[in-house]
């Protein structure tokens, strides 16, 4: 395998059994890098074992069918997902195989699991490749696993892995200061740094039309999460990057022409004001004049949120309910602001024709409302001459790249699924862009989602290769395209309307490597996400300027920051986890009662939930059963499972709210319980969860021989 001179210069350290980071754009072949070392890793040590870690699950096939096939003919590379049945012998799997390719859950849940099938220790590697490794802070897996290496580290253990981590994007962690940056390089780097101990043998290892730069505000100065803070997560002793072969690199990566695409407010907006107007009545019969009335912001969505979860809390229905559908038409408002009026008003109908509690006055009166204003809402959202300018703008751009004999290829990055079906259903309404040269598609996450429907990893990889193979040349995405995914040069990449972080505008700006290719920001003029777009700007150029000082500082002032980072981070840890097992002692089980979010019912106590494999969380009282319904037909899902099955979705039998699901657990039906449509009391209050892991009670684990036991009545 021959590296281009920046791809050598780039993991000469990782070569020599040191910890780094290779920092190198998009479409550097930062993967293909990554074989090398690998290859050269495997080929140097007897008994050497390699883990591939990525940060989603359609990447582990993609990285197994593409870059790291190239090592089959030598060594045995196995992938394994969340999909793939190989997880449930995890242990047996790693010791037959010399590169594992997994999502990095997988491997969290194997170094915490107690069964001998599962289990690993990170000893039984002796390199972790960590792709993606900006994704390494907070609460992410990756940092899970890399705190639970230097904690090892740090208490001397030996045969610790070499550790390889991959990005484009470091970031600047939220800071917008010099120093705040350089401390958040350090602390990434940190979390993979081991001085200088890799031995041959380790233990365990056997076994696009303004394309002026619009004005910014003055950049704020505060600190953040800080540069040296992913050194030090990562436990890394250098950051590397192309320097001496930098030219060499800027010929083969081109970077596109950056242009600002922008568009003016609709002169008039009758559909919107209608909104407003429904919204002001909602207000009027909730009987709340304090509650402020910025409709169709982010502001009012999140006021209105944390309303109806006080409201749940407090057991008043009416303000609940109101505050639901308030939200609803702010997401119109929204939807109506991003895409097309008839978008809007389909998803308030979406919403209006789902199945309700009409014994409940609340809902009577707001279903009412809607029908009262239905057919003005629909005729307004048909009258184009209230329609989108930024739909004028994109229908320009597109026109311009997308000529009927050219062979462009592009992505539009929208913030959410339902935008890019609605982006989708625009085009193929839109007679001017209709014809065989524009062949488009959605690509979307495969994460659930009550807001649009999930594709499934089939269908994301389906689109990709026809994507790839030419027969579509044009997505309408979300960030889930933005990195990792094995996509084509684009000529195009269109950001519409969208506010990120520094970190998303690289990856997507990357998309673009075509030779003469564009990088559109398609937003209204004088906007957030005008002010955001040149702000990242700024923060790309503070990071490298962070990188920079931190690939120059003095080998012994490094290696003190990094190692009191680790100190601190591992400390801090430790803390954490001590407070959260605490908390989950507060109460006892007995004293804690489960309503229903929507109705108030009082369902069943704390004592009565149970966790299957240490993550679903079901009630196993026999009584429980008279309080919910199940849906006709059982759910499916693209996966299966080890030792259970998907039943049928399971609602209040009082008033139709959704609860979760029933699973078919070794021939046993429970209940899934899905917190958040809950409300639960202890001694101390009543309180709506998003997350069982925040409750202040424990809960046991499924026993199933004593749950056949007692519902049986014979002895296992």
């Amino acid at each position: 395998m021959e590296l281009r001179p920046y791809q050598r210069e780039a993991v000469a350290p990782a070569l020599r059994g040191r910890n780094s980071i290779v920092w190198l754009p998009t479409g550097a072949g930062k993967t293909r890098a990554a074989v090398h070392v690998c290859r050269q890793h495997l080929a140097s040590r007897r008994g050497g074992r390699v883990a591939v870690l990525v940060n989603k699950v359609h990447l582990v096939d993609q990285h197994a069918k593409k870059e790291f096939n190239v090592l089959q003919k030598d060594f045995r590379v196995t992938a394994i997902s969340g999909d793939s049945s190989h997880k449930s012998f995890f242990a047996c799997v790693v010791k037959q195989s010399d590169v594992v390719i997994c999502t990095a859950q997988i491997l969290q849940n194997a170094l915490v699991s107690v069964e001998e099938d599962t289990r690993v220790e990170l000893t039984d590697f002796s390199l972790l490749v960590i792709d993606e490794c900006h994704h390494t802070h907070k609460e992410a897996v990756y940092n899970k696993i890399m705190l639970n290496y230097l904690q090892r580290k740090l208490s001397g253990q030996q045969g610790l892995p070499q550790v390889l981590g991959l990005t484009a994007s470091p970031g600047t962690g939220g800071a917008t200061s010099f120093e705040g940056a350089v401390e958040h390089i350090l602390q990434m780097l940190g979390s993979s740094a081991a001085p200088g101990r890799h031995p041959q043998t380790r233990r365990g290892a056997s076994e696009h039309h303004a394309t002026c730069r619009p004005g910014l505000p003055g950049l704020r100065t505060g600190s953040g999460v800080s540069s040296s803070q992913i050194c030090a997560n990562l436990d890394t002793e250098k950051i590397t990057s192309a320097q001496e072969e930098l030219q060499h690199l800027q010929s083969h990566v081109p970077q596109p022409r950056k242009q600002y695409d922008l568009c003016q407010e609709r002169a008039k907006d009758p559909f919107g004001e209608q909104l407003k107007k429904v919204m002001e009545q909602i207000h009027q019969y909730m009987e709340m004049p304090g509650l402020l009335q910025d409709f169709g912001t982010q502001v009012y969505e999140q006021r209105i949120v944390e309303l109806e979860k006080r409201a749940a809390e407090t057991f008043c229905r009416k303000t609940r309910v109101c505050a639901l559908h308030l939200r609803k038409y702010n997401d119109a408002l929204l939807i109506n602001d991003t895409v097309r009026m008839i978008d809007a008003f389909q998803c308030l109908q979406q919403f209006y024709a789902a199945k309700r509690d009409m014994k409940d006055p609340t809902e009577q009166f707001l279903t009412t409302t809607f029908e009262e204003n239905r057919t003005s809402l629909q005729a307004l959202a048909g009258d184009r001459r209230y329609e989108n300018p930024r739909l004028g703008k994109l229908e320009e751009i597109l026109r311009e790249h997308f000529q009927p004999l050219g062979a462009s290829r592009g992505i539009v990055f929208t913030k959410t699924r339902q935008s890019a079906h609605s982006l989708l259903s625009w085009l193929q309404d839109t007679a001017a862009l209709c014809g065989q040269h524009i062949r488009a598609a959605v690509l979307t996450g495969a994460g659930y989602s009550n807001q649009t429907r999930h594709m499934t990893q089939n269908e994301q990889q389906d689109v990709i290769k026809l994507f790839r193979e030419g027969a579509l040349n044009l997505l309408f995405s979300t960030s889930v395209a933005e990195e990792g995914l094995d996509i084509p040069e684009c000529n195009i990449v269109v950001r519409y309307g969208l506010m990120t972080n520094e970190i998303a505008m690289m990856q997507a700006r990357g998309r673009a490597r075509a030779e003469n290719s564009v990088y559109s920001v398609l937003a209204k003029a004088n906007s957030r996400e005008v002010s955001r777009e040149l702000l990242n700007e700024d923060l790309v150029e503070l990071m490298e300027r962070a990188i920079r000082a931190v690939q120059a500082m003095p080998e012994q002032e490094y290696r003190l920051k990094i190692r009191e980072l680790q100190r601190v981070a591992v400390a801090s840890w430790l803390l954490k986890e001590a407070r959260i097992s605490e908390r989950q002692r507060l109460h006892d089980p007995d004293t804690v009662y489960l309503y229903c979010v929507n109705c108030n019912a009082a369902v069943c106590c704390g004592s009565d939930i149970r966790t299957v494999e240490g993550m679903h969380h079901v009630n196993i009282n026999p009584n429980f059963g008279l309080y919910y319904r199940v849906s006709s037909g059982k759910l499916q899902f693209a996966r299966t499972f080890k030792d259970w099955e998907p039943g049928c979705r399971i609602v209040c039998s009082e008033c139709s709210q959704d609860w979760g699901m029933e699973m078919i657990y070794r021939q046993v039906k429970l209940p899934i319980l899905c917190i958040k449509n809950f409300v639960v009391e202890t001694p101390a209050e009543k309180r709506r969860y998003k997350k069982w892991s925040a409750v202040t009670f424990p809960i046991k684990e499924f026993d199933y021989l004593d749950y056949c036991s007692s519902t049986h009545g014979q002895s296992f």
